[in-house]
């Protein structure tokens, strides 16, 4: 393995970038650099005390009867030495990197034969398939996952390095500064991948991408059992290869491709009204990803505050404040509106993606009769209060107790949708096409059939994102005898999810893509409508037994796992449509998988010798 250089490419910022990030790093590139210049300084101070201290132990190690007084350090110079330690201590700078060099594979396969599509080639792999009704043909078999190769082999180099340091001030104020450089280099199937102005670039690079950290403790009663506290920081999103296998290499799959027959050998012609469409043959990721050479990676920025104060010897009560936000997101787009390929617009009938950072500003293509349509910026706020409670082990028994009250809100859910179980990091469908489009109803909705609003992706669906729990509460303890015998219990309760049917994405043939209404307004289910799921809560006991064997120890457990036997729904199916145009009989049903489990007991031992 071959170790690169690190390229640190300090590139104009894009002018999307927020304000207050960038005044934010700008804050942390100062202190940064405030630090470095103290450490400077200390290390000057060190290298005079190092000498001084390297005397002293000369001296004492002459200390031999009949030493003069002149050689005896001085009650002076043991004053500078305990000074110098006092300057030293007040140091704590801490530095590392790191380099990591990953390869991978992405195999992919479908089951039943392959077939020619309508492009004359034969696939790969077999095919999903759903079966439309339509009223002259009596069905159409609408291939909805179909791929043209089997595999990609990808690389990346990630490289990070950080230094941080904690400043102790005074006896009760100590600060915290740090700053954090990441940069990743994705390799695909592709050796040259092409930019949005023409260029050619051998992979995907994302670098400057800088880090700052700001933190302070003060301890507000000067007794060291109370503390007022806050941190800041950046944090990237690293991006897995996943990203270089479908977007820097050639997914080549079929998204839509229909036939009359069910042994595929017919299809249909494009301009032929079948299934309430004219377009029968949509292809993605024939190549590879256009490349914003400006894109960066995604990043969040967090703020946490708060205060605590040790009410006993061993007790401790908190409270505190959490604030997220995502300030940058790194996907793929494609910049026609979604209705444009059904609408006669023929380059959007072949599907490949722009890697950027996807905000109001990102143009859009436009084809006749297609007009108002937008990207928008991502919306992902996260707000929380909590109290806690801590009663550390001591007297045979220990004690932790926390209520969080938050709010998560916004459009983007980030690396993993929740909504649907899309897992692909950096290329996720909530910016696949833009949401603020109001065709999408106007022309889509009329014309072919589409479901649900894609403007409910964003702004104008902005709500509770899946993952929102706005009440938590959490304790547990434990108590143990002298006997070995020892008792522990734990419960947890928190609010249900929120709801929001979604329907399918007509491009992609997919389930669970586009809502029906704003984010968390709810649906129909069996038990009613509802806009989120049961309350849970759960309780759980544990129980143990320890024996000394003489040198060795036999431990006896058993854990009972809700032992309420509660059995609550955990979520309903908010599939709306199967496919495109293809309902789901199932919508409001919860599935086996989504109840509570029920009581459950578990017994065992441990033997340590």
């Amino acid at each position: 393995m071959s170790i690169a250089p690190l390229d640190l490419d300090f590139l104009r910022p894009r002018a999307g970038s927020r304000r207050t990030g960038t005044i934010l790093l700008g804050i942390g590139v100062v202190l940064t650099l405030i630090v470095a210049g103290r450490y400077a300084d200390f290390k000057e101070e060190r290298a005079r005390w190092e000498d001084k201290v390297s005397d002293t132990r000369k001296l004492a190690r002459r200390a031999l009867p009949g030493l003069s007084a002149s050689e005896v350090p001085s009650a002076e110079l043991q004053a500078e030495l305990r000074r110098a330690n006092a300057v030293l201590d007040q140091l704590s700078l801490h530095w590392d990197r790191l380099f990591e060099d990953v390869e991978y594979t992405q195999l992919n396969n479908r089951t039943g034969p392959t077939f020619v599509a309508h492009d004359g080639r034969r696939t790969a792999t077999g095919a999903s398939i759903s079966i439309l009704p339509d009223p002259t043909y009596g069905a159409i078999y609408r291939v909805t996952r179909a791929n043209f190769n089997t595999g990609r082999t990808t690389t990346q180099e990630y490289w990070a390095g950080f230094a941080q340091d904690q400043w102790r001030v005074n006896d009760r104020l100590t600060l915290n500064l740090g700053l954090r450089y990441e940069q990743q280099t994705l390799v695909g199937g592709f050796k040259e991948l092409t930019t949005l102005d023409g260029d050619t670039l051998p992979n995907f690079a994302l670098k400057n991408n800088w880090a700052p950290r700001i933190g302070f403790v003060y301890d507000v009663v000067g007794n060291g059992k109370s503390k007022v506290y806050g941190n800041w920081g950046r944090f990237y999103a690293r991006i897995p290869n996943d990203l270089a296998a479908r977007a820097l290499s050639a997914d080549d799959g079929m998204s839509r491709g229909d036939y009359f027959d069910a042994a595929l050998t017919r299809p249909v012609p494009n301009g032929t009204l079948a299934a309430n469409v004219t377009s029968h043959f949509l292809i993605a990721g024939v190549g590879a990803d256009l490349i914003d050479p400006d894109a960066k990676l995604s990043y969040k920025d967090e703020f946490v505050g708060g205060v605590e104060y040790q009410v006993f010897g061993n007790s401790s009560v908190g409270l505190r404040y959490i604030h997220r936000g995502i300030g940058r997101v790194l996907e793929d787009i494609s910049p026609y509106p979604t209705v444009a390929c059904d609408f006669g617009v023929d380059a959007a009938c072949v599907t490949d993606y722009i890697l950027t950072n996807p905000s109001s500003k990102t143009a859009v293509e436009l084809g006749p009769g297609l007009s108002g349509v937008t990207f928008e910026d991502p919306e992902h706020t996260y707000d929380a209060v909590e109290a806690l409670f801590e009663k550390r082990f001591s007297n045979n028994w220990m004690l932790n107790a926390n209520y969080r009250w938050s709010r998560l809100h916004g459009t983007y859910e980030g690396f993993f949708r929740e909504d649907n179980g899309q897992s692909d990091p950096g290329i996720t469908s909530l910016y696949d096409f833009p949401t603020g489009d109001p065709t999408y109803t106007a022309i889509g909705g009329a014309l072919f059939g589409y479901e649900g609003d894609i403007r409910n992706l964003g702004s104008q669906g902005a709500g509770p994102l899946p993952l929102d729990r706005p009440h938590m509460f959490k304790v547990q303890g434990n108590y143990a005898f002298d006997n070995g015998l020892a008792f522990g219990g734990a419960l947890q309760a928190f609010s249900g999810k929120p709801l929001t049917a979604l329907a399918s994405l007509p491009p992609y043939n997919n389930s669970g893509e586009i809502p029906l209404t704003a984010r968390g307004e709810g649906f129909d289910t069996v038990d009613g409508f509802r806009e989120r799921t049961p309350f849970e809560y759960q309780v759980d006991l544990q129980a143990s037994y320890a024996v000394n064997l003489g040198s060795r120890k036999l431990t006896l457990l058993a854990d009972a796992f809700n032992v309420l036997n509660l059995t609550r729904t955990l979520d309903y199916d908010a599939d709306y449509e199967l496919s495109f145009g293809v309902l789901n009989p199932d919508f409001g049903t919860p599935s086996n998988q989504n109840y509570q489990r029920p009581f459950r007991l578990r017994i065992g031992a441990r033997f340590a010798w």
